[in-house]
C-alpha cells in the first residue's frame, strides 16, 4: 500500500506541539504544587525510587518497545531534520540508493583509496549502507543498545539508565526537602 492510497488527515503541527507543551507544563505544575503541599511524602517517594530505581523502570521494561517508542518520540522529532540533512549530504557526495554514483566524489574516493574492495567496518561502508537505505529505522538506537522485542536490555545501558534515574530521584528529594526547610530562600 502506497502513501498516496492512504487517506491521512492533515495534522496541524504547531497546534499539536503547543498542546503537548501546554499539557506537559500543566502536569509538571500540578506535580510541583502537590510536592509543595506534601513535601515529606514526595521526598519519601523520590528517595524510595532513588534507592530502588527498578520500581519505576520495571513497568517501562514490561511494556516493551511501545513505551520506548513513545518515550523517545520527542528525541526523534528533534533529530529528524538532522537525519535528513545527513542523508542529503551523502546524496550530494554520491552515496545513492543503488550504490555509489558514477563520477561522484564518493566514486573517486573509492577508486583512489579502496579500488574494488571496501573494508567491512570502514566509514565508507557505513556511508554506503546509510545512503542505500530507503528509510532510517527509528528503532536502530534500541537495537544498538541490545534491547530485544520485549524491551529487556542485556547490556550495561540498563544499569546506566537505572543510575541516572537513581541520581535524578535523589536530587529531586534533596530539592523538595531543601525547599521545605528553607535552604533555597
Amino acid at each position: 500500500m502506497s502513501y498516496e492510497a492512504l487517506d491521512l488527515p492533515n495534522i496541524n503541527w504547531p497546534k499539536l506541539r503547543h498542546t503537548i507543551l501546554a499539557s506537559s507544563v500543566y502536569v509538571l505544575t500540578e506535580v510541583n504544587n502537590w510536592s509543595i503541599k506534601h513535601p515529606y511524602v514526595a521526598a519519601g517517594a523520590l528517595i524510595c525510587i532513588s534507592a530502588n530505581p527498578d520500581i519505576l523502570l520495571t513497568p517501562l521494561r514490561l511494556t516493551g518497545r511501545t513505551t520506548l517508542y513513545i518515550c523517545l518520540l520527542p528525541l526523534r522529532l528533534i533529530l529528524w531534520p538532522f537525519k535528513l540533512l545527513g542523508k542529503f549530504i551523502l546524496y550530494i557526495f554520491g552515496f545513492r540508493r543503488h550504490g555509489v554514483a558514477k563520477d561522484s566524489l564518493a566514486s573517486q574516493y573509492q577508486s583512489h583509496h579502496y579500488g574494488g574492495y571496501v573494508p567491512r567496518d570502514s566509514t565508507f561502508a557505513r556511508f554506503q549502507s546509510y545512503g542505500a537505505a530507503e528509510y532510517y529505522d527509528d528503532m536502530e538506537a534500541l537495537r544498538s543498545a541490545n534491547v530485544d522485542d520485549y524491551g529487556i536490555n542485556d547490556s550495561e545501558a540498563g544499569s546506566t539508565l537505572a543510575i541516572g534515574v537513581s541520581w535524578l530521584s535523589a536530587v529531586g528529594g534533596v530539592f523538595v526537602l531543601g525547599r521545605t526547610w528553607g535552604w533555597w530562600n
